[in-house]
């Protein structure tokens, strides 16, 4: 699995680079269905990583298209309000049992479906669908598909916004430029990135529990970091927004607690951001801070590219921990999924037909 996963989340740039050439016919189907309906809520619905994305985008496709935006669980759909809601359900692989069944339960209304995969059943119920554009990813823990539909909502909102006159065309081309912009800078991070774990991989390998914390679209990308160290590392890990971390939960930070800090850029967040890195260090050996500031010096320091946009730190965040999800458990010689997955998945399946 390591080396899997290692393979797709070096394949993000060049996967995210092909969305972006690609936008105006993969987003085709949405921005018809967008601008037939011209909703006054748009509805993300999806699990897991896919919803993970859903709330890491929602904010930014609520400001371009100047539409309510809600993300929620394929498990917990609510009560529909607004006048002409529209709803999306997403699902990479295609098959997620509980996606499905919100899918029945919101049969009245409009509604486009975005997978992962172009065969699968969620397709197949769907009257209207589009690709995330990510293809296939074999790896149960998602790295690629996960930015690539973050990536995918964010083109969605530009073509409608367009399409429907929210926004110029000045407008949609600074924003395409930007995300441009993260997508290049996206090779060197990993590649610092890299150089980061090499750095300090022995003692990655001693950390038994883990937070991450950071601020706006950083700690949405953190709460995916963690999805992903839980699944494939198998220890507690926790992602928590800057000043609630610092409302109780700080309590549980120990010697064996790796703390990952997203430093802010914004001044005075900045100081006290790194104010909290440094008492962490002085409790636990396994503090790391990634920062944009190039005079904060040290081994567990990450120096990341940032676009200077809160919503592109998704694509700048969420490397450090993918990483770790991807090649820790290899150098521990983890083994793949578990018994207790294994069996609860067999008599309580998640995906359609057990996935086949």
């Amino acid at each position: 699995m390591g080396n899997r996963m290692y393979h797709y989340w070096k394949s993000q740039p060049a996967v995210l680079r092909q969305i972006l050439e690609q936008k105006k016919s993969q987003t085709e189907e949405f921005v018809k269905l967008f601008c037939a309906v011209k909703p006054d809520k748009l509805y993300l619905i999806g699990s897991g990583t896919s919803l993970n994305a859903e709330r890491a985008a929602a904010g930014y496709m609520e400001t371009i298209l100047d539409v309510d935006v809600c993300a929620v669980p394929s498990s917990r759909v609510p009560r529909l309000r607004g006048e002409r809601p529209m709803v999306v359900f997403i699902s990479q692989g295609g098959s997620s049992t509980n996606t499905l069944q919100a899918m029945e339960q919101l049969a009245a209304y409009p509604s486009i479906s975005i997978t992962g995969e172009a065969e699968c059943e969620i397709r197949r119920r769907s009257r209207h669908h589009m690709l995330i554009g990510c293809g296939e990813e074999l790896a149960g823990p998602k790295t690629v598909g996960y930015t690539a539909s973050v990536l995918c909502f964010y083109i969605c909102a530009l073509e409608a916004a367009l399409a429907a006159g929210t926004i110029g065309l000045e407008k949609y081309n600074a924003e395409i430029g930007v995300l441009e912009l993260a997508v290049t800078q996206m090779e060197e991070n990993i590649r610092r990135t890299e150089a980061w774990f090499q750095r300090n991989q022995d003692e990655l390998m001693q950390i038994r529990k883990y937070v991450l914390v950071g601020c706006g679209s950083a700690f949405a990308a953190a709460t995916e970091g963690c999805l992903k160290i839980l699944e494939t590392i198998k220890v507690p890990s926790m992602s928590f927004e800057f000043e609630e971390y610092l409302h109780g939960p700080i309590i549980l930070t120990d010697r064996e607690l790796g703390g990952v800090f997203y430093i802010s850029d914004a001044p005075g967040e900045r100081e006290r951001m790194m104010e909290l890195a440094r008492c962490h260090a002085h409790f636990s050996p396994y503090a790391y801070m990634v920062t944009t500031d190039e005079s904060i010096q040290g081994e567990k320091v990450l120096h990341a590219l940032r676009t200077g946009y809160d919503h592109t730190q998704i694509f700048e965040a969420v490397l450090l921990p993918q990483l770790l999800a991807a090649r820790v458990p290899e150098l521990l010689g983890l083994a793949e999924g578990s018994p207790a997955y294994d069996l609860y998945t067999k008599n309580c399946p998640t995906k359609y037909n057990n996935g086949r």
